[in-house]
């Protein structure tokens, strides 16, 4: 019989694309994690080598893989984390860019083989929970919207008794969470000179990110705000003075820092989507409201 997770210890698994998303959308809840001393693994698809330099000094585009693989592991050395891995493929770029055709590129890897490495990797790891992106990408990145449907398979497959038997023994995870970044605040950042979402069309923003209707779990992670903000400063690649926050008002930029958001994916072994696991404690530990939309 297969087991499953109910007599394991709890771990956690994040599954993203680049460095920095498991630390813009989660660093709060890996430092909650961190301070129960709960391990966690971050996996990630590629080292980030298409992402914006925020500074010369810091890297060039030949060396930027390296240095963000080294910004990463310092900034998950922050929050107790050890354990990073890569499946080695290549940052695609955003879509329409020449990123995109690299065979080596995310974007280009197969199917069948892209899945079967995240098989693999779950079931070595035998996480309880796994957190990954949702369908959006958050803003559509080809990959983050590429490894969201590649974890969605291998989750899938990763129980299932006959899929793949060189890979390990199958396991069932027992709860399933989506990085959420809400729709009405990327549609309010829209509006701002100076954010991310401001170049582009209103119509384009209005279909990213995740409603706050559906968003599922709301994490005060104020306590955390400080930690946080150290997490982010490791990626200096990124977020320098000419990286993405560098001209957010503060206001915003305290907001950002007040709040983390996850949508609960139901998964088929839990139709009714009702099992308790570490991260719905941590929502009710540290609750907070959702904030109003303007």
């Amino acid at each position: 019989m297969m087991r499953t997770d109910a007599a394991v210890e709890e771990r956690v698994l994040l599954i993203f694309a680049h460095p920095d998303d498991e630390s813009f959308g989660s660093a709060g809840l890996l430092a909650m994690l961190d301070d129960r001393d709960l391990p966690v693994v971050l996996l990630l698809a590629t080292r980030g080598e298409a992402g914006e330099i925020s500074s010369p000094d810091v890297g060039t585009p030949e060396t930027l893989g390296p240095v963000r693989e080294r910004e990463v592991r310092q900034a998950m050395a922050i929050v107790g984390i050890n354990d990073v891995r890569f499946l080695g493929y290549r940052d695609s770029g955003m879509a329409g860019t020449p990123e995109n055709d690299d065979p080596r590129a995310l974007v280009n890897a197969p199917d069948a083989e892209l899945v079967a490495h995240l098989i693999g990797q779950i079931r070595d790891v035998r996480p309880t929970t796994v957190v990954t992106f949702g369908a959006d990408g958050i803003y559509g990145h080809p990959d983050h919207v590429r490894i969201h449907h590649a974890t969605m398979a291998a989750v899938r497959r990763a129980a299932d008794d006959g899929t793949l038997a060189g890979l390990g023994e199958p396991w069932r995870i027992g709860a399933l969470y989506f990085s959420a970044a809400p729709r009405e605040r990327m549609l309010e950042w829209h509006e701002l000179p100076n954010t991310p979402f401001h170049d582009m069309p209103r119509e384009q923003v209005a279909k990213l990110g995740t409603p706050m209707s559906e968003i599922t779990h709301w994490l005060d992670i104020r306590p955390y705000a400080d930690r946080k903000r150290r997490v982010l400063a490791s990626h200096r690649s990124q977020v320098g003075v000419n990286g993405p926050m560098a001209d957010l008002p503060p206001e915003m930029t305290e907001r950002f820092l007040a709040t983390e958001q996850l949508r609960r994916a139901p998964l088929p072994w839990d139709s009714n989507n009702v099992a308790t696991r570490i991260i719905d404690r941590l929502a009710s530990d540290n609750p907070t409201e959702p904030p109003a939309a303007t």
